[in-house]
């Protein structure tokens, strides 16, 4: 519980209310505001503004530039690859998602596999084993493990549970898509999930494989709009 200065130097406790405020809903920004003019008891005009604009900015979309300097790059040697993947896409709710990108470094194939990883969760397993885009027509994913969460206790049923797929992209699908993002719904028995794949997060990735500076998104929306292919061939991950 805070406390609050008096006339006469000591201090007593704040009431419970004033505490317990910011803690309706999980709001870090506001809580840590509220706290701080808690423990002072001072009037800051500027203080709050300035808060709510360091919040916008740390939640807006990355851009990027960002991506491309957090890309994470792996190494298998004995499976002779490397791993490209980008930053967790923001706005995916109590899932989980992102690109990857895999190489080959021995043998004769050439040029990466592109994939859109997803790992979701539910509160029962859902199935998901088919992927749509605008066209709305459904093709398989790959299903890559199904896995109850290890939630510390012995009744299974009391946890979530996670299901890992992955959508094969065309670097070509992609490229087209670059300016614009695009949504892409997977489809299971129980429940389905709708995620949008940012611009900004397509770009990042291509432009690190093409060896690149990233491109601003409004000059590529200003660029004449490339050819979309009929599909992005996400039945190909069904048949690796």
């Amino acid at each position: 519980m805070g406390l609050e200065p008096t006339d006469s130097g000591a201090s007593r406790p704040l009431p419970r209310s004033a505490v317990d405020r910011g803690r309706s809903g999980f709001k870090p920004i506001g809580l840590l505001a509220d706290c701080f003019c808690m423990r002072t008891r001072f009037d800051f005009p500027g203080l709050i503004p300035m808060v709510i604009v360091l919040g916008a900015l740390a939640c807006a979309t990355k851009d990027a530039r960002w991506v491309n300097e957090h890309l994470e790059l792996s190494e298998n040697f004995h499976a002779g690859t490397k791993v490209l993947e980008t930053p967790p896409i923001p706005d995916t709710g109590a899932h989980r998602a992102w690109l990857r990108a895999t190489g080959r470094t021995r043998g004769p194939r050439r040029g990466a596999d592109i994939e859109l990883a997803v790992r979701a969760e539910f509160e029962d397993f859902s199935f998901l084993d088919r992927v749509s885009f605008a066209s709305g027509r459904a093709y398989p994913l790959t299903v890559v493990k199904r896995e109850n969460e290890d939630c510390g206790t012995t009744d299974i049923s009391l946890c979530n549970v996670h299901e890992d797929v992955s959508v094969r992209l065309s670097r070509k699908f992609l490229i087209a898509k670059r300016a614009t993002g695009f949504h892409v719904k997977l489809w299971g028995r129980r429940e389905s999930v709708v995620l949008f794949v940012p611009p900004e997060y397509i770009e990042g990735l291509i432009s690190r494989m093409e060896n690149r500076e990233p491109r601003p998104i409004e000059a590529l929306k200003a660029a004449p709009p490339a050819s979309v292919p009929a599909a992005a061939d996400p039945a190909a991950s069904a048949r690796r």
